[in-house]
């Protein structure tokens, strides 16, 4: 590729003569013959290249290697693609490196096909049959979610070429994956939520108090709010505080006027101390209408 590129290709076929000596070409001829065997050899492993060192033209070192190292007639190189072929499938494998590897097999596949057809036509239409088997192989070894597209390309008369199909089933590759990126996005979007809102409930749940969704209040529930429902029937407000509070002001205010008490400061002072030692009884356990005032609250007391 790279001789044919420079267009030195003639000095492997041979297709430019030797000129004699004494031509005012001989010199130019000598300068790109040497310069294509440079070329050969540096293209060539170490072992190999010596034993063409002492060729004198490019086509002698052509011709040779071709002889000695070609694999055209070799028939276990040839077993050996024809079963690496047979047992390819995509597996966890891209579209696009999938048809890459069997394009390299049937590159080297290529090189052993050397027939000389007496009739063009024959040739023709033998690599379309080539063709066609080869897009066969290349839809069997897709993948199980990529069975839609197929089946679709096999329906088409008459069937696409290896090209066409490779396109048609990349499109579908390229499509799916789009489609697996959005549900995934939506799903980490649903649980990102999904999370906030459970850290909400149970910032407002903490210290385990209840949270009305309702009025947004603590200390009750939505199914006794009574911004929903009203007040309860049997509810009673809850005057123990007051009157305890009550008792106490009332005692200071003795002291304060103990001109009229009959009462002196000193007993003022230890009914003060008696009454911080007595606890009030506690009330027995609410019921589910009278949890409103568990914590503490009366009627003036409520909040919603």
């Amino acid at each position: 590729m790279y001789i044919c590129g420079k267009g030195k290709d003639e000095y492997l076929t041979g297709e430019i003569l030797i000129p004699a000596t004494t031509d005012s070409k001989y010199r130019t001829w000598k300068t790109e013959n040497h310069m294509v065997m440079s070329w050969l050899i540096n293209s060539m492993t170490t072992e190999v290249g010596e034993s063409f060192l002492l060729y004198k033209t490019a086509k002698e070192i052509w011709e040779t290697a071709r002889e000695t190292y070609s694999s055209s007639k070799n028939t276990s190189e040839l077993f050996e693609i024809e079963t690496r072929l047979h047992d390819l499938r995509q597996g966890e494998l891209t579209v696009t490196q999938y048809f890459n590897i069997l394009t390299r097999y049937w590159q080297q596949l290529d090189m052993f096909e050397i027939h000389s057809w007496k009739c063009s036509n024959d040739s023709i239409l033998y690599k379309k049959i080539v063709e066609q088997k080869r897009t066969f192989k290349f839809l069997l070894g897709l993948n199980k979610e990529l069975d839609e597209v197929r089946g679709r390309i096999m329906g088409i008369k008459p069937l696409p070429n290896i090209r066409d199909a490779f396109s048609e089933v990349r499109r579908e590759e390229s499509r799916k994956k789009l489609m697996m990126s959005d549900n995934l996005s939506t799903s980490t979007v649903e649980g990102s939520a999904l999370y906030t809102h459970n850290s909400s409930q149970d910032n407002k749940s903490r210290k385990g108090r209840p949270w009305c969704e309702h009025c947004k209040k603590p200390s009750h529930t939505k199914e006794t709010c009574w911004k929903i429902h009203g007040k309860p029937a049997n509810w009673k407000p809850n005057r123990a505080r007051n009157d305890w509070e009550t008792c106490v002001n009332a005692a200071a205010t003795s002291g304060k006027n103990s001109d009229t008490s009959p009462f002196t400061r000193e007993q003022i002072e230890a009914l003060q101390k008696l009454l911080g030692q007595v606890s009030i009884p506690s009330p027995a356990a609410p019921t589910t209408a009278e949890q409103h005032t568990s914590s503490g609250f009366g009627e003036g007391d409520w909040q919603c």
